[in-house]
């Protein structure tokens, strides 16, 4: 289930209107659609935005990538539903369903965003609003071993597997003990693997220029700039107004 989910955000190189978008155009929706999961107090219109999600993915062409992102939060969505329900005391079956679905959208919109968006364009991105070259390498570089590292977690749980482990044995609490052999194993490897990363920037001389060129060059278009004002009016109108529906 957890590589399941980190599939759901590592970058799918195809040809749809939301891959040729600008990064910033994208997290300007991005950011937008947060602020409405968090602010919106109605069910109703957090199950719009999830059809709205719907419709990037399949406007992105990620629509199966996107699912299987969703598929594995599901449980989890559950357990955040059971828990509040359980524990607030006015109006929990409303106050349980927004806590669930904001996760659910959450999930949902930042799957999108990173299946559609390239780490590298991002990181210009980044770099054209002013984030340091250091921070933007290191979320950049976070983004591209999320494969890696599924791939490592899986190539790990079915090596302890063939040793006898059973993950899914047990209560709650020896299904979490039964994880610790996948845990301890995973830490060396990714240690020994930033070290090598460490020492290869420090080979290649890592920080000697200060300004950092790209091959390709960022620049919006005009349909990014008329979707980033149509994204930033409607939910500033939304947010200001807060109609009923809201």
């Amino acid at each position: 289930m957890s590589t399941s989910l980190l599939r759901g955000f590592v970058y799918k190189r195809k040809s749809s209107v939301l891959h040729r978008l600008d990064p910033r155009t994208k997290a300007i929706i991005l950011i937008s659609a947060v602020a409405l999961i968090f602010t919106s107090v109605k069910v109703s219109f957090l199950v719009l935005l999830l059809f709205v999600s719907v419709f990037l993915a399949y406007v992105g062409r990620v629509l199966r990538e996107w699912l299987h992102s969703l598929r594995s939060v599901l449980l989890f969505s559950i357990f955040i539903f059971v828990m509040n329900y359980l524990t607030v005391y006015d109006d929990k079956l409303l106050y349980s369903l927004l806590m669930a679905l904001r996760f659910i959208l959450l999930t949902s919109f930042f799957s999108i965003f990173f299946l559609t968006t390239n780490p590298d364009d991002f990181a210009q991105a980044l770099l054209k609003i002013g984030v340091p070259y250091e921070y933007t390498l290191t979320f950049t570089m976070a983004i591209r071993f999320v494969p890696t590292l599924a791939r490592d977690i899986q190539l790990i749980i079915d090596s302890q597997r063939s040793r006898g482990l059973e993950l899914e044995k047990g209560n709650i609490i020896t299904k979490v003990k039964n994880y610790i052999p996948i845990l301890i194993p995973l830490m060396i490897l990714e240690i020994r693997r930033s070290i090598m990363i460490a020492e290869a920037l420090e080979a290649r001389a890592f920080g000697a220029v200060k300004k950092r060129t790209f091959y390709r060059e960022l620049h919006l278009s005009k349909i990014d700039i008329i979707i980033m004002i149509c994204t930033l009016v409607t939910v500033t109108l939304i947010l200001l107004l807060k109609p009923q529906w809201f």
